[in-house]
C-alpha cells in the first residue's frame, strides 16, 4: 500500500503536468453500488440505442476484475481540450454546420495514449511486478465513474463530469493497475437548482437530471447511430454535423473555459467549429477522406455518414434561401 504523500505521487503529478494533463488522481478499482445499479437500469431501459457493445460488455464494465484480474486501482487523468483563447460564440453563421469542439483537433485516443506510455513505463519501474493498462475510451471501463470516485470532478445533471473552476471541456484517460495505490478523496460539488442543460437540450435527450436518452442525443445521432437517420432525426440535428456541445456550452461552470495546453487539441484538423458543409465533400473517395481526416475523430462515423449529412445540410440551406426569396 502507498501513502498519499509519498514522493512518487508528487512525481506522478509532475510527469502528468509535463505531458499536458491538467490533473491526475487515483480511484479504487471497485465501482460504487449506485453506479452499478444506475448503469444496469439504463441499459434495461434501452436508452443506449444501437450502441449494442455497451450491453455486450456490461459484465466487464461492472466488474473490473474481468478486464484485469487482480485490479486494485485506477489512475485517472484529465486533459482539457477547449481549443480557443476565449469563450466561443454560440451564434451560428448562416449556411454553416457545427462540429463539437473536441473534434476540431487530432484524435484524443492516440494523442493521450502516446502521452501516457512514458508515464506507464515510469510507474512500472516504481512498482515492479504489477500489471498496467492504458485505456483512453478504448476499453469496457466506465471512465466517468472512476473520475468522480477519484475526485477529478462531480456528476453533472448533463451526465458530464464537472470540475469546479474548470468546467467539463476535458477528456478522461485511465491506467488500470494491480498495484494498490491509496485513493484520493472524492470532490464535493453540485449543480444546485440549475437546469440550464436540461432546458437547452433541443431534442429532450436529457430526460431527467443525470439521465441521458442517447437515442435523442445529437452526438449519438451524428456519431454512433449506424442505421440511416430518419427525416425526423435529421431535423433534430439543428446544424450539427458531428457531435454537440449545447449542454456544456450553457453550463455555468464552463463560463470561463481554460484553453488546452495540448497543441494537438487546437483547431488543427478542422479550422473552425462553424464551417461550410462543402468542406466535408472535398474528399472524393473513402481513401481521400481517410487521408484528410486521418488524425481526426471524424473517422468514427466515416465518410458515408458525414457525406450524407453534408449533402442534406446543403439541400436544407438551399431550400431555406429559396423560401426566403434569396437568390
Amino acid at each position: 500500500m502507498t501513502s498519499a504523500s509519498a514522493p512518487w505521487k508528487k512525481d506522478l503529478q509532475r510527469r502528468a503536468q509535463d505531458a499536458g494533463f491538467a490533473d491526475v488522481r487515483i480511484a479504487p478499482a471497485r465501482l460504487e453500488p449506485f453506479v452499478r445499479e444506475a448503469y444496469t437500469n439504463w441499459l434495461a431501459s434501452g436508452m443506449q440505442g444501437e450502441m449494442e457493445y455497451l450491453a455486450k460488455t456490461k459484465e466487464i464494465r461492472l466488474n473490473i476484475e474481468k478486464l484485469m484480474p487482480g485490479a486494485q486501482s485506477v489512475v485517472v487523468f484529465r486533459a482539457e481540450y477547449y481549443p480557443f483563447e476565449t469563450s466561443s460564440s454560440t451564434k451560428l453563421p448562416s449556411d454553416t454546420v457545427r462540429v463539437a469542439k473536441y473534434a476540431l483537433g487530432r484524435d484524443y485516443h492516440f494523442v493521450l495514449r502516446n502521452r501516457l506510455e512514458p508515464i506507464v513505463a515510469w510507474l512500472e519501474s516504481v512498482f515492479p511486478g504489477h500489471s498496467w493498462r492504458i485505456t483512453v475510451d478504448s476499453a469496457p471501463l466506465i471512465e466517468r465513474a472512476y473520475a468522480v470516485a477519484s475526485g477529478i470532478g462531480f456528476w453533472g445533471k448533463n451526465t458530464m463530469v464537472i470540475t469546479p473552476r474548470c468546467g467539463s471541456y476535458y477528456f478522461l484517460a485511465c491506467i488500470v493497475t494491480t498495484a494498490h495505490l491509496d485513493p484520493d478523496p472524492p470532490l464535493w460539488g453540485t449543480c444546485g437548482t440549475c437546469t440550464r442543460c436540461l432546458d437547452a437540450c433541443p431534442t429532450g435527450a436529457l430526460v431527467a437530471p443525470y439521465l441521458l436518452d442517447a437515442r435523442r442525443c445529437i452526438s449519438y445521432l451524428t456519431i454512433e447511430k449506424r442505421t440511416p437517420l430518419t427525416e425526423d432525426e435529421r431535423h433534430m440535428l439543428g446544424n450539427w454535423i458531428f457531435g454537440c456541445d449545447i449542454c456544456q456550452d450553457v453550463c455555468p461552470y464552463n463560463r470561463y473555459p481554460r484553453r488546452t495546453q495540448i497543441s494537438d487539441f487546437g483547431a488543427v484538423v478542422i479550422p473552425a467549429e462553424h464551417i461550410s458543409p462543402r468542406h466535408f465533400l472535398k474528399p472524393s473517395s473513402n481513401r481521400q477522406f481517410a487521408r484528410e481526416f486521418a488524425a481526426s475523430p471524424l473517422l468514427r462515423p466515416g465518410r458515408r455518414r458525414i457525406k450524407e449529412l453534408a449533402l442534406w445540410f446543403l439541400e436544407k440551406f438551399s431550400s431555406s434561401r429559396s423560401s426566403n426569396g434569396d437568390s
